[in-house]
């Protein structure tokens, strides 16, 4: 058995790829950028190439030949892709027409998932309690997540198409150790680590701290993934969601007491999202009937991440990336 994580040096793919160690698996990851020390799974075959270019892609799944393919390869902030609407609907649209192109032509058998996300239902116009479900239909309002409704359509025409066994996942906000600092949170998590051990300026920078969240510990989602892509049958789409709700404040909050500081905020336009979406939360009814739940709290998913930040940036220092001073 075979399995491939495209985008496997994310925060996603390190979780997914470490549950998936030692169970006698290959394991391989496609990525356009070799592993830092912090992003690498012992036993894993790092690959790199460029997910929009066909050749590369059709080599690597050749050499691959995957039983199952996590498909976590995207350009996946938001905020960019404001910036960059044509690369982000480029990568997360055409890159996934490469890749399910390489899987019908050398392993269109293989159990295949495609990570789209959330973002699709947009905003609401019902009342703030509101659950969004699986067969609420897309209503996007970003680049971002035109791109991935567009990408779960993409998958259904393949699926249909060439029998192939795709099933998508809609995960709603989820952080905790090995996250990338594009997104808020292990941003905000990376100043308090500066700012307790380096003694940089008490001062967190950020947009908007009153949007409301569904969120979820990675780790949580990585088996989430599993599970569905191991017992899911083809076409179906699953929320990965707990359910309840909690403002950015809230969890900035928690934040600042695991690290143990006093801090000043401070509103800094570049993180100021056009048309965010002030509350997002999923219905979790279809996932919990396959006995899947959050195990993680929120509480120790922001513990575990300040210290693996901790960590992380002790080893960018050591390495060399960026100004060498003491911990």
């Amino acid at each position: 058995m075979s399995i491939l994580v495209t985008g496997g040096t994310g925060g996603l793919g390190f979780h997914i790829l470490s549950n998936l160690m030692g169970t006698e698996k290959d394991l391989y990851s496609f990525s356009d950028e070799q592993p830092q020390p912090w992003q690498k799974v012992e036993g894993v075959q790092y690959l790199t190439g460029d997910m929009l270019n066909f050749k590369e892609v059709l080599e690597m799944m050749q050499k691959v030949q995957p039983t199952h393919v996590f498909h976590l390869a995207s350009q996946s902030s938001v905020g960019l892709s404001y910036k960059k609407p044509y690369e982000t609907l480029n990568i997360n649209l055409l890159g996934t027409q490469t890749l399910l192109e390489a899987v019908r032509q050398v392993a269109p058998r293989a159990k295949v998932m495609l990570l789209s996300s959330s973002e699709i239902y947009g905003r609401t116009e019902q009342h703030l309690t509101y659950l969004h479900k699986e067969t609420d239909l897309p209503n996007p309002l970003t680049p971002y997540a035109t791109s991935k409704a567009c990408m779960e359509i993409l998958g259904n025409q393949f699926r249909n198409a060439n029998d192939m066994h795709i099933v998508a996942v809609r995960p709603f906000h989820f952080t905790g150790p090995h996250h990338s600092r594009r997104f808020a949170i292990p941003s905000i998590t990376y100043q308090l680590v500066k700012i307790k051990y380096y003694h940089t300026e008490p001062v967190i920078y950020s947009g908007s701290l009153d949007i409301s969240r569904d969120v979820v510990d990675v780790r949580d989602v990585a088996r989430a993934m599993i599970q569905i892509l191991k017992t899911s049958e083809s076409g179906q789409v699953y929320n990965i969601c707990s359910g309840k709700a909690y403002t950015f404040r809230e969890l900035v909050d928690m934040l600042v007491d695991i690290a143990g500081v006093s801090v000043d905020f401070r509103f800094d336009p570049a993180y100021e999202r056009i048309n965010d979406i002030p509350l997002l939360v999923g219905d979790p009814t279809k996932i919990n009937a396959l006995g899947w739940k959050p195990m993680i709290s929120i509480e120790d998913s922001l513990t575990d991440l300040f210290n693996e930040m901790v960590v992380r940036r002790r080893t960018e220092l050591k390495n060399g990336m960026g100004k060498d001073l003491p911990l």
